[in-house]
């Protein structure tokens, strides 16, 4: 803590005092963010700012996964545990697959980031981390960095949504200092919500375009008219949740914009719920299509199935790491093709909205239950045999080819199994396949959007299989015999999230250290306080003012 806390200071000390007029304008649509405005998140969410409940919560939901994860010689965090722990908590908790946090993500393998004053907002959780390795000096993070840490991702996401919201605000002519009438905010949350779904593609320059910019809205997305219809029902939930803390005698009369900005937190957190009902049918769809229990639908089952919207061609599934094809007739892989890009929703710079993961609820049992890195074959075995899924029953007995593979991994690893290697993810994978992925291997597939997959390749018109292309398949030989889960493929290819290394005993803490520590803090006490007043003016615990 004390380290975070001369982190502070010394981050303090080096800021250029920025004003509030420097977060509107275009950075709430645009793809890059100021290195200074994420320097300022990260302040505001040090510890001893007005984020000390926030933090304490956002610690406590780290703790169980923090003793789980492989450590350095400090006992301390190495920037891919980092990532690895941050993507899960973001996908759990919103449904968000942040920029630079997804596993495929190259903007964390980059080595540091540009020396420019903005970087792209898929690079802001890298140089957030590079913020901490210089600071810190390069000793990795605790629990306390990591709730800092997600809280100023947090932030940075909520920011630039509330500049999208700003944005449609002086578009429809509408000031944000002024306390609205419903159907004006109304209009208002439309425009951006439109205007957010259509992107590059939408013409947005006042009340004039709004009709057209709906329209096109629709046709992106055609589930549009139910997101507003969530949004209002979320306004008026938020509205009957307050009558008991507001005052009587006080009409309430139109929207203001804090009333707004508090609407627009709750749009960005849970926004992710609307595609969980979609998900679950797709996948309960396919599982109904699938194999005996292996997790995997024959492709040529896949495009014959007329009821389900999309068919993407085969080279898509194949980039996916949804498609085996390399032994037998080609299968769809559901856990990987529920988790792909393919089925995810941009919703941000930052990150798009996406099925949730549902191996990451049986994971995150597995890391209470061991809070260690790594367990004796014989411990995983006792627990997953007593732990149930959505389609898998406990307690039940494990097969001999589960037990033999987990003895065998644990073999590459002196007699103990890591939880978090490639190895073990594809263990699980053989033992609930339909909730959990297959691992490929690093650098054997690179997952994107259709969006992405068209710009790639300029001579497709989308990433839809043509009517030949399912015609071939669904024609093919029927199976000889159906498949099993022995016919699951099993590469022995290890990759660690991080090695685990045994924990260095604790330094030693004598009175000049104490001493030392005081002095620093003192020494920049007064540099934090007047960095804090310059950046968050009178009100500092108001995050609306500021737009990213």
């Amino acid at each position: 803590m004390a380290l975070l806390l001369i982190f502070g200071a010394t981050l303090a000390s080096s800021l250029v005092s920025l004003q509030a007029t420097e977060f509107l304008g275009a950075q709430g649509r645009g793809h890059s963010v100021s290195k200074e405005v994420v320097e300022q998140m990260l302040l505001m969410e040090l510890p001893g700012s007005s984020s000390a409940a926030r933090l304490s919560a956002l610690k406590e939901q780290f703790q169980a996964v923090f003793a789980a994860l492989p450590k350095n010689e400090k006992g301390q965090l190495e920037p891919s545990t980092v990532r690895y722990v941050l993507h899960r908590h973001f996908v759990q908790k919103h449904g968000w697959h942040v920029k630079g946090l997804d596993p495929e993500g190259d903007g964390w393998n980059s080595s540091s980031v540009s020396p420019s004053d903005d970087i792209m907002k898929g690079l802001a959780p890298a140089y957030i981390q590079e913020l901490f390795a210089k600071r810190l000096h390069g000793d990795g993070l605790q629990v306390e960095d990591l709730a800092v840490f997600a809280a100023t991702l947090d932030d940075l996401i909520f920011q630039e949504s509330l500049g999208g919201l700003k944005d449609a605000y002086d578009k429809l002519h509408v000031s944000t200092g002024e306390v609205v009438s419903d159907d004006v905010f109304d209009m208002a949350v439309r425009a951006f919500l439109s205007n957010l779904i259509c992107g590059d593609f939408a013409k947005f320059d006042g009340m004039e375009d709004m009709p057209n910019l709906e329209a096109l809205a629709r046709d992106f997305f055609p589930e549009y008219d139910d997101i507003v219809m969530w949004v209002r029902d979320l306004f008026r939930t938020q509205d009957y949740r307050a009558i008991s803390s507001s005052n009587p005698f006080v009409k309430k009369d139109g929207v203001s914009f804090d009333r707004a900005a508090d609407l627009l937190q709750d749009v960005v957190h849970h926004f992710g719920r609307l595609s969980e009902a979609e998900c679950r049918t797709l996948r309960e769809d396919l599982v109904n299509m699938e194999q005996a229990g292996t997790g995997r639908v024959l492709l040529s089952d896949f495009y014959a199935n007329r009821e389900l919207q999309l068919h993407e061609s085969v080279d898509y599934l194949r980039n996916l790491g949804a498609l085996e094809d390399e032994s037998g007739p080609p299968r769809l892989i559901i856990a990987n093709y529920i988790s792909s890009p393919s089925r995810c929703m941009p919703f941000s710079s930052y990150y798009s909205v996406c099925c949730a993961d549902t191996c990451d609820t049986l994971m995150g049992s597995l890391e209470r239950d061991i809070a260690h890195p790594s367990a004796s074959p014989a411990r995983i075995a006792e627990l997953v045999s007593a732990l149930p899924s959505g389609t898998v029953d406990a307690p039940r007995n494990l097969s001999t080819v589960l037990l033999a593979r987990l003895d065998e991994i644990a073999s590459h690893h002196n007699g103990h199994v890591p939880i978090h290697g490639r190895l073990f993810l594809q263990w699980m994978h053989h033992a609930y396949p339909r909730e959990c992925s297959y691992p490929h291997a690093a650098g054997t597939t690179k997952p994107v959007t259709q969006d992405e997959w068209l710009r790639m390749n300029s001579k497709i018109d989308d990433a839809m299989a043509t009517e030949d292309e399912q015609k071939s398949h669904v024609s093919a030989e029927p199976l000889s015999k159906p498949m099993g889960l022995e016919d699951l493929p099993w590469s022995a290819v290890e990759e660690l999230v991080a090695v685990h290394k045994k924990d260095s005993p604790p330094p030693a803490r004598g009175y000049l250290r104490i001493v030392v520590c005081l002095v620093v803090l003192l020494s920049f006490a007064l540099p934090l306080l007047r960095a804090s007043a310059a950046l968050l003016g009178e009100r500092p615990e108001d995050k609306a003012l500021h737009f990213v």
